[in-house]
């Protein structure tokens, strides 16, 4: 019976890799379908050196190889689509298996059909190696780069352009290009393919240039401080009319230089922002924790940047350890996002995943809540303020849970903080009228207040049907009592689990 390479080779994904190796020792009709599956995702050249003949794979006859032996090689190497490999691998790999493997006949490269590579090691060392495996077929390079200024890196990278015209997606894990950043963005000027780039730190003249390639969508990067810490007042925004996709990292001490870099470009085909706020240096010193007001003037900068076309925007703002113990700073209302800062984000009516969930918002209430949910109809993902360890009572109770269900039908994840206090709704047409949302299994409340969790399991099970589980936040360190109005919600809140667990287990009946 006939059976097509395609349906074999369908079926063959599906089993595991010990049955696949029986199978290429089958039939013809078997191998070639099974070996192209266990070949097309390499790490590391010992599979390939191991495969030639006893005697031939020795370290110190890889120098020797013959035309056959390499055509047995190419044989394997023809199948791989994606190798990986890192620096422990490369260690056992010394300057004779280097040469060998860099002199192989082959007129294209060493993997003539690769689509990715990963190279998980910063080592000039072995950059001849790696120049080898670029090949004209290659869509995605992932390659460590060292933090330090260099001639070799730019030149790694200007090679890429000639002998790798088909990528689309470059990722360069360094931290800091050092001086070499400007001949490092000339290289990469060249890639007119380039459709995603995952770069180390660029100033906003790098970032203009990168961000203007042609086929570019997606731009990751961390934001350089030397040359943009003096807001360009006088100068027109730049338009950047095809970047799809932009997230960066800015230090926490530098947010106000984050916001005059947003306020100096214009992304109006941007779909997806992500912003990280870094505080891991702030962790041994209290002075530099930032100014309260830079965060809300940091959400008004992205509200001036983008467009109504964005579908998703995060910003995360993890606040230090090291501060949990500080109520002059988690009990403080200097950090509590007021409605007016979110409000400037209402023309976003495209938003499907919105992520505040480090950010205070203890001052929105009901009212405001509502106004957000009508304006944001299409949300799936909702997180606001529910992750933070603020000690500020939230304002919302569970009439702004009833809004986000009525307004958003689409929602499957929420994280919010709210005054779980039952409310008598039984004669009220605003909660019995609302359509349950049968989506939401999960609800993460992060250290909402509560009180009845009898009657607070009830209203949920009303409001959310399939709700299996609830989570709470409890406090960080149990070295640190929780502030008085937490100090008992975790109890109350795993009596709600044990009611949702038994409603759950008798529905399974």
């Amino acid at each position: 019976m006939h059976v097509p390479t395609e349906i074999l080779l369908n079926i063959f994904t599906r089993i595991s890799l010990d049955q696949l190796t029986v199978l290429a020792r089958t039939c013809r009709k078997f191998k070639e379908p099974a070996l192209d599956i266990l070949w097309k995702y390499i790490y590391g050249f010992k599979p390939l050196i191991s495969c030639l003949p006893e005697g031939v794979n020795n370290v110190g006859n890889l120098t020797l190889l013959l035309a056959g032996e390499w055509g047995l090689i190419h044989q394997y190497a023809r199948r791989v689509h994606s190798f990986t490999v890192n620096r422990s691998e490369l260690n056992m790999i010394d300057n004779h298996v280097m040469q060998a493997l860099m002199t192989a006949p082959s007129p294209t490269s060493l993997f003539p059909n690769l689509r990715r590579l990963c190279w998980c090691d910063d080592r000039e060392y072995f950059f001849p190696l790696l120049r080898t495996l670029f090949g004209s077929t290659i869509t995605s390079i992932r390659v460590g780069l060292l933090s330090t200024s260099s001639f070799a890196q730019p030149a790694l990278l200007a090679s890429l352009g000639a002998r790798c015209p088909s990528i689309q997606e470059l990722s360069l894990c360094v931290d800091d290009f050092g001086e070499s950043l400007d001949a490092i963005c000339k290289a990469l000027s060249g890639l007119r393919e380039l459709s995603r780039l995952d770069t180390g730190k660029l100033s906003r003249r790098e970032f203009l240039r990168l961000a203007s390639l042609p086929a570019l969508k997606s731009l990751c990067f961390t934001l350089e401080m030397h040359d943009t810490h003096e807001k360009q007042s006088d100068s027109t925004p730049t338009i950047l009319p095809q970047l799809d996709q932009v997230q960066f990292t800015v230090l926490m001490q530098y947010i106000t230089v984050a916001g005059h870099f947003l306020g100096s470009v214009r992304l109006p085909s941007c779909r997806s922002a992500v912003v990280r706020i870094d505080s891991d240096a702030l962790s041994y010193d209290p002075e530099v924790l930032c100014n309260p007001l830079h965060i809300p003037n940091l959400i008004v900068s992205l509200s001036e940047c983008l467009s109504p076309a964005l579908e998703k925007l995060h910003i995360e703002f993890p606040l230090a350890l090291n501060y949990i113990d500080r109520e002059d700073i988690v009990a403080s209302r200097s950090y509590v996002l007021g409605f007016n800062v979110v409000a400037t984000l209402l023309p976003f009516n495209r938003l499907t995943d919105l992520r505040l969930d480090w950010i205070c918002t203890s001052s929105i209430n009901d009212a405001s809540l509502k106004t957000l949910a009508q304006s944001w109809p299409q949300l799936e993902q909702f997180y606001f303020g529910g992750t933070a360890c603020w000690a500020v009572l939230p304002s919302m109770t569970f009439t702004a849970l009833v809004h986000l269900i009525q307004h958003c039908p689409r929602l499957h994840t929420v994280r919010m903080s709210f005054c779980a206090t039952p409310v008598d709704y039984d004669n009220d047409p605003f909660f019995f009228e609302t359509i349950p949302n049968e989506k939401i299994t999960t609800l993460s409340v992060g250290r909402s207040p509560i009180s009845d969790p009898c009657a607070v399991a009830y209203i949920l099970l009303r409001l959310l049907p399939k709700l299996e589980r609830v989570r709470f936040f409890g406090w960080f360190n149990d070295g640190i009592p929780a502030p008085l109005p937490f100090e008992h919600l975790e109890d109350g809140w795993n009596a709600v689990n044990e009611i949702l667990a038994a409603n759950n287990h008798r529905e399974l009946k």
